[in-house]
């Protein structure tokens, strides 16, 4: 089949780019290719967005392979490929990459003749940018939490620790980052690796720890080594000023995020035009934690849309299975979920206890607790913690919460 090309009179290296898509094109089963010139001081000037047809998950190394080997000459282009439901799927939950990126402008290749509405044909416009914003609040508000627990561990001057926390709060953040610009996140712990991939696509993100600079660099070895060492070891070393130089860099990182998804946001509503042009435009305000909209909702409509929000990691199994899975456990209800959470916490404290006749399961008590502890801090249910807390806030005034509060310390004192 002829390969269909167009939009490439705004591209220098036309020839080069009509060869990586023909070769792309054969290698795999290709509908859409979409290509974003890559901005000043990054390392790719070219940046294609394949679009495939749904595949099983067992074909996607062997077509990653491929892609791969189609740009291996070409040093300054970078590719990646998604399948057409996960781009529904991510768009319907707030991602705004791919309305960013994959426009009718920056279209080089199309299978058959363009259809604007095949990408998004599942998306309700309407509510992308609320829920993209709903969606950077949640991953801003674990950042933030992240933050706040290295400045508790640095009061108590236990840098160790502090390290550790800022480590989970920077890689939050590029994780995030990743989300809004590249549309999917790296998965691995080291900070570099998170640095080096944004980098592709953004210099400011990709230079939070100049590589030039060999102190930067022994600071994002630190921040490294953090990940493990303050988790499983005792003795972790990292100075105050090493701890409180980090936390400077975490700052700007959070700031230039925060700064960079507006942006992203403000293209995103624009671009919606492009799709849906009934839309009526409203004003996008930047973020405020603590501000309340100016036509707010009914406290039912609130609590409904907080629903919705709150539970959504609690996925039916489907089919004649009841129940739900969360992280992919299957659970029946919380009460389950937390009698699981009561039992392995029981277990552990077995196992440390020394009580371990009863049974021949647990072998290597060390490294079973871990992975045990490890398994149950995974499944509390940290976002229905947030919507629970915004519920009570709801349901009852800020001053009755305040004299409850009050009054259950009074009688605590009192006993």
């Amino acid at each position: 089949m002829k390969t269909k090309i167009m939009n490439f009179n705004r591209v220098e290296s036309s020839k080069t780019i009509k060869k990586i898509v023909s070769e792309i094109v054969k290698g795999m089963n290709v509908n859409h290719i979409y290509l974003t010139l890559g901005e000043k001081n990054t390392p790719f000037k070219y940046q294609f967005t394949v679009i495939i047809e749904d595949m099983a998950k067992r074909f996607k190394e062997s077509t990653k392979a491929v892609l791969d080997a189609c740009i291996d000459e070409y040093p300054d282009c970078y590719a990646k490929f998604f399948t057409l439901h996960y781009i529904q799927n991510e768009t319907n939950n707030g991602n705004t990459f791919f309305l960013n990126h994959c426009l009718e402008n920056r279209l080089v290749y199309c299978h058959n003749s363009y259809d604007k509405n095949w990408l998004f044909n599942k998306i309700d416009f309407s509510k992308v940018l609320k829920t993209a914003r709903l969606n950077f609040i949640k991953r801003k508000s674990k950042i933030l939490a992240f933050k706040k627990g290295a400045d508790l561990f640095l009061k108590q001057e236990d840098y160790g620790q502090a390290v550790f926390m800022l480590h989970q709060a920077i890689e939050q953040s590029y994780i995030t980052a990743e989300y809004f610009l590249m549309g999917t996140s790296f998965t691995g712990h080291l900070i570099s690796d998170h640095q080096m991939f944004v980098g592709k696509v953004n210099p400011v993100f990709g230079n939070i720890f100049p590589k030039e600079n060999k102190r930067q660099i022994n600071l994002l070895n630190k921040l490294n080594k953090a990940y493990s060492k303050s988790r499983y070891t005792l003795n972790y070393k990292i100075s105050k000023k090493q701890v409180q130089k980090i936390y400077k860099r975490a700052n700007v990182l959070i700031e230039f995020l925060e700064d960079k998804f507006e942006s992203e946001l403000n293209a995103c509503k624009e671009n919606i035009k492009l799709y849906d042009s009934s839309l009526v435009e409203k004003e996008i305000k930047p973020i405020n934690m603590e501000e309340k909209e100016v036509d707010e909702p009914s406290v039912l409509q609130q609590i409904k849309e907080l629903s919705e929000d709150g539970f959504e990691l609690l996925r039916p199994i489907g089919g004649i299975r009841k129940g739900y899975y969360l992280k992919y456990v299957h659970i029946y209800s919380y009460a389950h979920l937390f009698s699981i959470l009561e039992s392995s916490i029981n277990v552990c404290i077995l196992a440390l206890e020394g009580r371990v006749d009863m049974t021949l399961d647990i072998r290597n008590k060390e490294s079973d607790v871990i992975n045990v502890l490890e398994f149950a801090k995974n499944l509390i249910p940290l976002e229905e913690a947030n919507y629970l807390d915004e519920m009570r806030r709801l349901m009852l005034p800020e001053e009755k919460n305040s004299n409850s509060i009050a009054s259950k310390k009074q009688n605590h004192l009192a006993h």
